[in-house]
């Protein structure tokens, strides 16, 4: 199965753990507390940030007052003083039917004799027609006052009862000449309200926002959602955004190689960081419901950059924290950035605190330590944000990164065991001499032993110049010929000054003997389920190199067996950690066997940079992407390591040529 089919089920792993985590805390705390719109709140609610917000209903009912002080627009109308001047002439000829005189008033005009109706209707009209005439009350919204009408009326000298008919007569024709513009009024209205500001309202840290019992608006309800609480039904707007962002996580985690095109050069387990990406999710709804809201970060940090180099677990660390911070703190901008942005803080530290862990007492502090930083950060945001900052709040975030501490320690081994995962302290543990596969290799292949030893240190010593991993080299070193406990007196580091079983075999079989120790060493391995990046330095740490001295007496004895059968099986070192032991165990072998020829340091530098370039030439570190310049420092480091042994030794004025027992013990402990 290939990456593609892991990065599938890391994925789906996330979305998994994003949904279960969703439905506990949907089930366990909003779906029995939560709200609904339009009903009446379960609880009180408290703000939980600061925030400032538009109170609509405020501004609406502010609004609503301001329309209410404007009755109408009325316009003067010219049609109604036309309408006035032919019903006044319509009176004045006798029409009452034209003048659309009321019935009452027609009944008292019947009741009068013809001469007495004649002036009441012509009195109606000049006194009508001096109003209209005088026009100052036809640009108002009333009609002329009794006082004016009466005024005239009385110059008439005239009986009472007629003088009442007479304005009874104009008070019925004479109307206000304006009418009300429905449209006129409406846009004015608007514009009164367009001028007000909305209502603002600010919420302090512990503010009350809506008490029990009290009925949720709309406005309540988009309050409560900013702050971070959930309604009684499932939160599927937030189950969709984190899904988008979980379905962007492969995407995110490769940037960098993605922008730099350059090949992955480290070992990423997308299973087992989905796993601890999920655990940390569920680490920070605990912490958010104790008070402790972003230090669960901790939790994340010290599993990632235990076994990750810094660039993929930043990418791991800040990524992880910005989809928790969705999970656990809903809408709520606050808490959403407070959650983020102590991840970031923890992301850009982290790297100072893990890299020579050598202890888990010495995890423990380093944790409360790195810890104190995202700690930090989250006090200046919530400082910034104006959020709840107390003593309190402090003492609770370093106690809860402090707790959270020691369940990175507790969980660390279950991580180790289960997915097989190499970290410092594993890496330390079984380098130990107390190991049990070691104590074996200890007693009973005592040479083997002692040469492992060595490989490490010269391995470990160049990788620390390279920047590798110097726990993994040298573990692995220790590790790489346990093949050899099966049959240890075949190999001439075990053997006894004088004697060589391989004189009495021939050289097929002393060849298949050999080579054999890589497939045993891989049997053995299993049997004390070492890890498999263990394994991996057993099969590969002798490439596809051929034993060319077993072959080359196969020769000389008259044999015609293929030289493939004096090879290594492979495969060829595919990574730098292994294809560095190669060098390292090859010129330890080698300097080991040359030993009497090596005088001075120039001996030493030509027996390594001999060795390195029969490698390379050999095809042996194809598949490593060793640069030469990084051969050089191998070569540089190694010879640095080495000259200590050899620093007493004086440089012979006349070098003796090897004799032919030399030249062979030199070529079989070089293939060995």
């Amino acid at each position: 199965m290939g990456n593609g089919f892991y990065r599938f089920t890391s994925v789906v792993l996330l979305v998994c753990f994003a949904c279960f985590l969703l439905f506990v805390r949907w089930f366990f705390d909003t779906g029995r507390s939560g709200f609904l719109l339009g009903k009446p709140s379960p609880r009180t609610y408290f703000a939980i940030a600061p925030m400032g917000y538009i109170d609509e209903e405020k501004t609406q009912l502010l609004r609503s007052k301001v329309e209410d002080t404007i009755a109408g627009v009325f316009v003067k109308d010219s049609s109604a003083v036309r309408g006035m001047k032919s019903r006044l002439e319509a009176l004045e000829q006798g029409d009452l039917q034209m003048a659309m005189i009321p019935a009452a008033l027609k009944d008292l005009l019947a009741q009068l004799s013809e001469r007495k109706k004649t002036i009441v209707l012509r009195s109606t009209f000049k006194i009508g027609q001096e109003l209209l005439s005088e026009g100052d009350w036809t640009r108002g919204v009333a009609a002329p006052t009794a006082e004016l009408i009466w005024e005239k009326i009385e110059a008439l000298d005239l009986p009472m009862a007629e003088n009442n008919l007479i304005y009874q007569l104009l008070e019925e024709i004479l109307k206000p000449a304006v009418r009300l513009d429905k449209d006129l009024t409406q846009s004015l209205r608007k514009d009164f309200t367009a001028g007000l500001k909305p209502v603002e309202q600010f919420i302090k840290v512990g503010d009350v926002i809506v008490e029990k019992g009290n009925v949720i608006t709309p406005q309540l309800a988009r309050i409560l959602l900013s702050q971070g609480y959930l309604q009684q039904r499932f939160p599927w707007k937030i189950l969709i955004l984190s899904l988008l962002l979980i379905f962007c996580w492969p995407f995110w985690v490769y940037l960098p190689d993605l922008a730099s095109g350059s090949r992955r050069s480290f070992d990423l387990n997308e299973v087992f960081v989905a796993c601890i990406v999920g655990g940390y999710w569920f680490a920070e709804y605990i912490s958010s419901l104790l008070g402790a809201r972003g230090v669960a970060i901790v939790v994340l940090t010290g599993w990632i950059y235990l076994v990750l180099p810094f660039i993929p677990a930043f990418q791991v660390v800040f990524g992880a924290s910005i989809i928790a911070s969705v999970l656990t703190a809903a809408f709520s901008t606050s808490e959403i950035l407070l959650v983020a942005s102590m991840g970031l803080v923890a992301a850009v530290t982290g790297r100072f605190f893990f890299r020579d862990v050598h202890s888990r007492s010495h995890l423990w502090r380093q944790l409360v330590v790195a810890g104190f930083f995202p700690v930090l950060g989250g006090m200046v945001v919530r400082w910034g944000m104006a959020m709840n900052l107390s003593w309190q709040v402090f003492l609770y975030a370093c106690l809860g990164e402090a707790f959270w501490g020691v369940v990175v320690i507790a969980f660390l081994p279950v991580w180790e065991n289960f997915f097989d995962i190499m970290s410092p302290l594993r890496l330390m543990e079984l380098s130990y001499p107390t190991q049990p596969l070691l104590k074996k290799l200890q007693i009973e292949a005592p040479g083997t032993y002692h040469h492992s030893l060595m490989v490490g240190t010269l391995a470990e010593a160049a990788a620390d110049r390279l920047g590798m991993n110097t726990y993994l080299i040298r573990a692995g070193a220790y590790y790489h010929d346990v093949g050899k406990l099966r049959r240890p007196h075949f190999f001439v580091e075990n053997q006894m000054e004088g004697e060589n079983v391989h004189d009495e075999l021939t050289p097929s079989l002393s060849a298949l003997v050999i080579i054999a120790h890589v497939r045993e060493g891989l049997e053995i391995a299993q049997e004390y389920h070492l890890p498999a990046k263990l394994r991996q330095f057993i099969a590969e740490h002798h490439g596809t190199t051929c034993l060319a001295y077993f072959h080359r007496k196969s020769i000389a004895l008259g044999e015609t067996l293929p030289r493939e059968q004096f090879c290594y099986p492979g495969p060829r070192p595919s990574c730098r950690e292994t294809g560095l032991l190669m060098l390292a165990d090859s010129v330890e072998a080698a300097v080991r066997a040359d030993r009497k020829n090596i005088t001075g340091i120039q001996d030493l530098e030509k027996v390594i940079s001999g060795v390195v370039e029969a490698k390379v030439s050999e095809g042996q570190l194809d598949d490593v992407d060793f640069t030469m310049k990084e051969l050089a420092t191998i070569r540089e480091a190694l010879v640095y390591a080495l000259q200590s042994m050899y620093h007493g030794r004086k440089v012979k004025e006349i070098k003796e040529e090897p004799s032919s027992e030399e030249e062979e013990t030199t070529s079989k402990k070089q293939e060995e």
